[in-house]
């Protein structure tokens, strides 16, 4: 036994110390762990080094990273508790022979954005190699993440092939750290290293495994290193023909010596394979050109520049890659809206509509608590409300600029651009309303993301909708359409039933012909009659694509970084017509704190990304479920954060989105929401010691966990059909049977159930603001009593009933007490503190005298919208 960990057999050994299979005992799952040597744990001040510096490599979150789960010392030995992963070794797989294609590109990726990932939280791998590489049926799994820093003295290998890590606490100048055959040149000569060696390793592990061979070879530690230091490598292709020239292009320039000279991120190596994976025949691509702005753009752009803080007006150039080099020109700008207008944002419409002219822009905004579409020429200050739009989102132009089409209230809209008129009605549409598109005098349109629907058609002139397109096998909706500038063709995202893939098609009007452009991005729209605009994991991007063989040409260039994207639903914050794209910004950050009641608060994870409504403590308070997001998609997994020790573990691993995590009374299990491909968020539950979910009700429906009874045999969850009002329903476990418990025309949500099981909280709208309420499940009595006003919302018990809390509409941490212990017929209501200033959501630790926060924070430029004018 090393503490709670059952040793069952000796795995192997390297050069920090052994590695065994073990079982943790009070999770009863498998893990791996790491014994360290004696000269690590002799000094107390490497130990505490190691301590620190392994605790930052847990925060790391990512499904192709080995998760370091845990760090301990028992019988004066120093461990390492890390997942346990079946599966070869990469080192173990090119033993056999060269990869195919198809995997080099695809565990190549994986490599990168793991690399890419650790980066962005400071941590240098600094041995990567193809041992250091697992293969399993889930993708490749990286291993020894960061140790390298941590042994004291190099280590001299008798084979460097198979040479175990190295490790240095300092990294003090001179000192050799890593494995020979795949070092870096400024490693080899001990030079202060950064992200960029990581990058040249990842070359020398592509070089083998599309060719079989090492980049650089020799018959001693010596011959190697002169190789790296002094030589080029032999060009892949000439080991193997068959590889695509830019392959080849995409491992010499990882393998440059000069760092300056490489990919200067990791997430470019991974955008470059992954463009060149999705390509229909992946050889080398033409380069793509795009001309600088015409002289007239910088007429136009001069008033909107000055609405920028400072008279901002800068020449963009961007450089995506060495050897094939995209400039992106125009005039950047920033549309900072009006003090009373807050920009309005979905994840499933898009809010904004640049007219075809490329000079006026419609968008979406909150007024007065009023949201409405708004217009703005881009070479004017004024922004004007457009009449008659009230409640309007998903706007779109007329060809010709005169109209402006919009849903709202279930129906499909047309008003003129000039504000003069009424809105006209054109047609009935499933939901809140469609999503559109038109040209000439025709429209085409699909349901917002969020049930299933094909695209539809219409006259400009209104009439009953007719299909155009019909779902294939395997297919869950058609959306996001948009007609070509031709009137003919249009493109469309094809969602599929099984998966989390969806693919960008082209079609016409004309045919039943198709074809797949490309798969899994967002929303696309025409930049001109031959480029696309399009989104991929927060990358903006134009590529040229060929309208009659229905094929992309050439390589994206790259437009902006970071855009807001929803990858569930393919929605992208960005629109473009006649050589201008307005787009918005997604920089956000967040921390998971723990405050008492005084308000101090102690920092557990400012690493990540979390998601709203979706934070629980356990019943005996020693963890916290939270959802974990990835920034550049909006994708997440719940994690396990263990509050005293500050250390973290992976409870789902799925694709898609997981949300809204319930611990059952008993501490065994959670029940949450999981997004996955087709449906709607729907409850499962999975044991703490389970790989598996089963599902609680059947999908069709939103579906969030809200409170257990004291027995476990019944969960208030919330419950919404599609674009209706949310209602609070109870769940039988044992029957799976849901009754609803309040079904009206309002909002109830966030449903938690008193300890004792008489008194069910929840907050309702039905008095304008959100409220807190309080309604007696005794059956006796069903008195509705209010008991928290002006905007509060997320009531939480304390664990022995005798105290409710919620945050108030000024977000400060606000307790509720009996004023007759025991009789919540009148109550009284204290303001504890004030909650930290970017909170998403909050959870009290059993005996109220602490709580855990989940901040999340816009960047600076998320508040505005950036336009570039003149991208030709």
């Amino acid at each position: 036994m090393l503490g709670p960990y059952e040793i069952d057999i000796l795995l192997g050994a390297g050069g920090m110390g052994e590695v065994y299979r073990a079982r943790d005992t009070r999770l009863n799952r498998t893990v791996a762990i790491k014994t360290l040597l004696s000269d690590i744990t002799a000094s107390s001040a490497l130990r505490a080094r190691f301590e620190r510096e392994a605790r930052a490599i847990s925060a790391l979150s990512n499904p192709h990273i080995c998760a370091l789960y845990d760090v301990g010392r028992a019988n004066d030995i120093e461990y390492l508790v890390m997942e346990y992963i079946e599966g070869e070794s990469l080192a173990d797989r090119i033993a056999r022979g060269r990869l195919p294609l198809s995997q080099v590109l695809r565990y190549g990726t994986e490599i990168a954005q793991a690399l890419q990932h650790a980066h962005r939280t400071g941590i240098i791998h600094r041995d990567l190699k193809p041992g250091n590489v697992m293969l399993t049926s889930s993708g490749v799994k990286l291993l020894d993440f960061g140790l390298a820093r941590l042994a004291e003295p190099e280590r001299v290998f008798s084979d460097d092939s198979a040479a175990p890590t190295a490790a240095n606490p300092i990294t003090a100048e001179g000192m050799v750290v890593g494995t020979v055959v795949y070092m870096s040149p400024e490693q080899l000569e001990g030079k202060p290293v950064d992200h960029r060696t990581d990058i040249f390793s990842l070359g020398c592990v592509l070089y083998e495994m599309a060719t079989g061979l090492r980049p650089y070879g020799g018959d001693s530690r010596a011959a190697i290193s002169a190789a790296i230091l002094s030589s080029d490598p032999i060009p892949p292709r000439s080991l193997q023909p068959t590889l695509p020239a830019a392959l080849e292009r995409i491992v010499l320039t990882a393998l440059e010596k000069n760092p300056d000279d490489r990919w200067q991120t990791a997430q470019d190596v991974a955008r470059q394979l992954r463009w060149l994976s999705e390509s229909s025949t992946p050889t080398e691509p033409a380069a793509a050109v795009v001309t600088p702005a015409s002289r007239r753009w910088l007429f136009v752009a001069l008033p909107i520049a000055a609405a920028v803080v400072g008279g901002l007006l800068v020449w963009g150039a961007s450089q995506v890659r060495p050897g094939n080099v995209v400039r992106a020109m125009g005039t950047h700008l920033h549309f900072v809206p009006p003090e009373d207008i807050s920009l309005f944002r979905s994840y499933e419409s898009p809010d904004m509509a640049l007219s075809p002219d490329g000079q006026t822009l419609c968008f979406a905004a909150t007024q007065k608590g009023t949201q409405s579409l708004f217009v703005r020429r881009i070479d004017s200050f004024a922004v004007r409300k457009l009449d008659g739009s009230d409640d309007g989102w998903g706007p779109f132009w007329s060809p010709d600029g005169e109209w402006i089409g919009f849903s709202a209230h279930s129906k499909l809209w047309k008003v003129k651009a000039s504000g003069r008129g009424v809105p006209e009605f054109l047609c009935d549409v499933e939901g809140s309303g469609a999503v559109a598109s038109w040209q000439g005098h025709t429209i085409i349109l699909a349901d917002r993301p969020g049930g299933r629907a094909e695209v539809l058609r219409i006259p400009d002139s209104g009439g009953t909708a007719v299909k155009v397109t019909t779902l294939k096998k395997g297919q869950w909706r058609h959306y996001w359409p948009r007609l070509h500038p031709d009137g003919h063709h249009f493109i469309y995202s094809a969602g599929s039933d099984n998966s989390l893939d969806r693919y960008l098609v082209l079609a016409s009007l004309d045919s039943s012909a198709s074809s797949n452009l490309l798969k899994n991005v967002s929303q696309a729209t025409f930049l001109s009659e031959d480029q696309l605009l399009y989104v991929r994991d927060g990358k903006l991007l134009a590529q040229r694509f060929d309208i009659t063989k229905g094929t992309m040409l050439g390589d994206p260039a790259l437009v902006a970084d970071s855009v807001a994207y929803f990858y569930a639903s393919g929605t992208a914050e960005f629109d473009a017509s006649n050589g201008s794209i307005v787009y918005g910004t997604d920089t956000s950050t967040g921390a998971l704190v723990m405050a008492d009641r005084k308000g101090t608060v102690k920092v557990i994870d400012d690493h990540n990304v979390f998601s709203r409504f979706s934070l629980s403590v356990s019943p005996d308070g020693r963890r916290a479920a939270v959802t974990v997001l990835d920034r550049a998609t909006q994708l997440g997994d719940i994690w396990l954060y263990d509050l005293a020790r500050g250390v973290r573990n992976r409870f789902t691993n799925d694709p898609g989105l997981e949300l809204t995590p319930v611990w059952t009374p008993d501490g065994g299990a959670i029940v949450y929401s999981q997004a996955a491909a087709g449906t709607f968020p729907r409850l499962v539950r999975r044991g703490l010691n389970s790989t598996r979910s089963e599902d609680l009700m059947p999908p069709g429906t939103f579906q969030f966990a809200g409170s257990f009874t004291p027995d476990g045999g019944t969960l208030f969850f919330t419950r919404e059909v599609p674009q209706s009002n949310a209602d609070i329903y109870r769940l039988d476990m044992r029957t799976r049977q849901a009754t609803a418990v309040l079904n009206t025309t309002f909002e109830e949500s966030e449903a938690h159930l008193s300890p004792d099981g008489k008194w069910l909280a929840y907050s309702s709208d039905a008095n304008g603001l959100n409220e807190i309420f309080l309604q007696s499940t005794t059956g006796a009595e069903a008195p509705r009593l209010l008991v928290a006003t002006a905007g509060s919302h997320e009531p939480r018990w304390r664990a022995d009933g005798k105290e409710l809390f919620c945050l108030s509409g000024q977000n400060a941490v606000v307790s509720v007490v009996p004023r007759v212990p025991g009789d919540w017929r009148e109550t009284s209501s204290t303001e504890l503190f004030k909650a930290p200033a970017h909170t998403l959501t909050f959870s009290p630790t059993p005996d109220g005298q602490s709580f855990l926060f989940v901040e999340g924070s816009s960047g600076a430029s998320d508040s505005y919208l950036h336009v570039i004018a003149g991208w030709e």
